[in-house]
């Protein structure tokens, strides 16, 4: 025990307030799903988005009243990727393509609406090391956020940028940008607890 508790004093003063905050947070994770309240965790890159995450894990572990679903920034992005490029680019309709491209396309299809709809109706959603590059990333985030916003569903986004390196990603890259960041940091700021 007290060498947990010595771990716990070598962290930098910002991890350790933020780990109290979410030991808060989880305590009374019932009350907090009901209302949809999440976490925006900025700065969070190397050790400390492992800590974050390893911490976040470990409380997850121990509740089975709710779901909830972890995705790696990564496999968010591919699947934005298979949702927003990849099935809306072929030229033919899915019944057209020959046999084993029928198949991947069945694959991949089934694949994307099983993970959107995990992303969707989790109870709580943790995306993490949230990096958007590409402009599909920034459009399938902003719609993900927006529907779990409208069922009120929480939500933890762990990412290694500061909001400004955010705002300038989400603006450069999503079609309307300031239109976009003003709905989605409306949505992320009204809903979410904050640590930088």
């Amino acid at each position: 025990m007290q060498n947990h508790h010595q771990e716990a004093n070598s962290l930098p003063l910002r991890d350790r307030d933020l780990l109290q905050r979410l030991n808060f947070y989880f305590d009374s994770l019932d009350t907090r799903l009901q209302q949809g309240e999440g976490w925006v965790i900025f700065n969070a890159d190397g050790s400390r988005s492992a800590r974050i995450t390893q911490y976040l894990l470990h409380r997850l572990r121990e509740t089975t009243l709710m779901s909830h679903y972890f995705v790696p920034w990564r496999d968010f992005s591919l699947t934005s990727y298979m949702v927003e490029v990849e099935l809306q680019s072929l030229d033919t309709t899915p019944d057209q393509l020959p046999g084993n491209l029928k198949r991947e396309y069945d694959i991949a299809t089934r694949v994307s609406q099983q993970t959107m709809i995990k992303m969707v109706t989790a109870d709580l959603l943790i995306v993490n090391e949230l990096l958007p590059r590409h402009g599909h990333e920034v459009r399938y985030l902003n719609d993900t956020i927006e529907s779990r916003y409208r069922s009120r569903l929480a939500t933890i986004i762990v990412t290694p940028e500061q909001p400004h390196e955010l705002e300038h990603d989400v603006t450069r890259l999503a079609d309307h940008g300031v239109d976009t960041w003003g709905r989605l940091s409306h949505r992320l700021y009204e809903m979410n607890l904050i640590a930088i």
